[in-house]
């Protein structure tokens, strides 16, 4: 590598050892004036170890934004090879190095399109003027009124299925709703969903 690195970070929270490992080699790449551009998911901004470490990077020259969802977890340098996991749902049973210029473009093109949508670190998520919804509570209603399960939602915002359900009741409160499909109604009559 010898001028940039994208990353995707999905699933919310990094571990501490998975922290711990890339503190050296961040450090290395920042010391050699390697921009680094890193995706989190907005989750982490509630995540004491996730979020200093994030800080710690911006405050080295890295460059830190964070989105509700992203796309599966990826590294590319120097825009030329791709590092991307044989299988995004189970990370741990390795990865793929790509170097073809095709799949790689494309790759660098997702990076691209999630990055323009995400929020600096040290930026505030503001709630949309319209609905008064944070992104994070679009994205969870969208998610939900597409079908999906609360664990399978939570999995893709960062959060638990316990915070999907709190997030919920919230949003059923404020929408004055006795239950879910009642709230899918009013979200959706209010122009919620999108």
């Amino acid at each position: 590598m010898s001028g940039e690195c994208l990353s995707v970070m999905p699933g919310g929270a990094q571990s501490q050892a998975s922290l711990d490992a890339s503190r050296p080699l961040d450090d290395a790449a920042l010391s050699r004036g390697i921009s680094i551009l890193t995706l989190y998911q907005d989750s982490v901004r509630h995540d004491p170890a996730t979020l200093a470490y994030a800080r710690w990077t911006t405050e080295r020259g890295g460059m830190v934004r964070t989105c509700p969802t992203l796309p599966p977890r990826m590294l590319v340098f120097d825009r030329r090879v791709a590092v991307v996991p044989i299988d995004p749902a189970d990370t741990k049973r390795g990865a793929i190095c790509i170097s073809e210029a095709g799949v790689v473009a494309s790759l660098v093109a997702l990076f691209e399109q999630t990055w323009h949508s995400a929020v600096p670190l040290g930026a505030d998520r503001s709630k949309d003027t319209r609905t008064g919804l944070s992104t994070s509570e679009q994205e969870l209603l969208t998610l939900l009124a597409s079908g999906l399960t609360d664990e399978v939602a939570g999995r893709r915002l960062g959060i638990s299925a316990r915070s999907v359900r709190r997030q919920m009741a919230g949003l059923m409160e404020r929408l004055d709703a006795s239950s879910r499909f009642e709230a899918g109604l009013k979200a959706a009559q209010r122009g919620w969903l999108q």
